[in-house]
């Protein structure tokens, strides 16, 4: 029971989330730089990361009925999740002066992209695109310390930002089954297998194509059982894959 409160309470503050791209951000950095990245360069990803989430659910309860048990959490505690906001948007605030002028021109071209997304939502010129737009913030942002640095990363970002997609319309079926999702979510796990597949062409490592493969692989099998919020939880923490990498790498030694 104790367990369960816990996992509801990571759930709720979307903070499966938060662990999931850091640890992406992570095994991606160790693939190509074999290290891990800066805890500054952590730090900032997983504040980002969390702070959008939030954010996100925030402008959810302005404009849209209120969806599931997150979405009405956070509009009964809103004045604490805005106190929260404001703290975390500080704390970023105040890393940034020691990051690197390449990964902070990067991460403005970044915010750059959300506010000309933010714009054209708005303006509901790219309504139905939401996730699309998502998927490519996630994807890119998790890998930018690694791609600002070596470009051919790029190569591992692509199936980030498309299990990205995979997942948001995913979710987007428990919502509300329709045919434009299924249809989505079909065409990516195909794009899916051809990445992955041209991954392991290209790089001959089995565990590196792995971690991608086991987050597709949930999502996958999640999409055929029958939809129920309670798996929300579960295709968020198919992006925890990435700690298969790194016990291998502790065991392989």
């Amino acid at each position: 029971m104790l367990f369960k409160r816990k996992m509801r309470f990571i759930r709720n503050l979307s903070l499966e989330v938060v662990i999931g791209a850091v640890l992406y951000q992570c095994f991606l950095y160790k693939v190509y730089f074999h290290s891990f990245p800066s805890n500054l360069e952590m730090a900032i990803l997983a504040l980002v990361v969390w702070f959008l989430y939030l954010l996100d659910r925030q402008i959810d309860n302005l404009f849209q009925p209120v969806q599931d048990e997150r979405h009405r959490i956070h509009l009964h505690k809103s004045p604490q999740i805005r106190l929260l906001l404001v703290i975390l948007g500080v704390s970023i605030l105040s890393l940034l002066p020691f990051q690197r002028l390449e990964v902070l021109f990067a991460g403005f071209s970044l915010f750059l992209f959300v506010i000309l997304y933010g714009f054209a939502w708005h303006k509901r010129w790219l309504s139905s695109e939401k996730e699309v737009f998502t998927a490519l913030l996630y994807g890119l942002g998790v890998g930018l310390v690694v791609w600002v640095r070596d470009t051919k990363s790029m190569l591992l970002v692509l199936p980030l930002i498309a299990l990205a997609y995979q997942n948001l319309c995913y979710f987007n079926l428990i919502e509300s089954p329709n045919q434009f999702y299924e249809r989505r979510l079909r065409k990516t796990e195909w794009i899916l297998v051809g990445l992955l597949s041209g991954i392991y062409v290209a790089t001959q490592e089995f565990f590196i194509v792995l971690p991608f493969l086991v987050t597709f692989g949930i999502t996958f099998v999640l999409s055929r059982l029958p939809f129920s919020d309670e798996k929300r939880l579960l295709g968020d923490m198919a992006f925890w894959s990435p700690f298969i990498y790194f016990f291998y790498g502790i065991f392989s030694k």
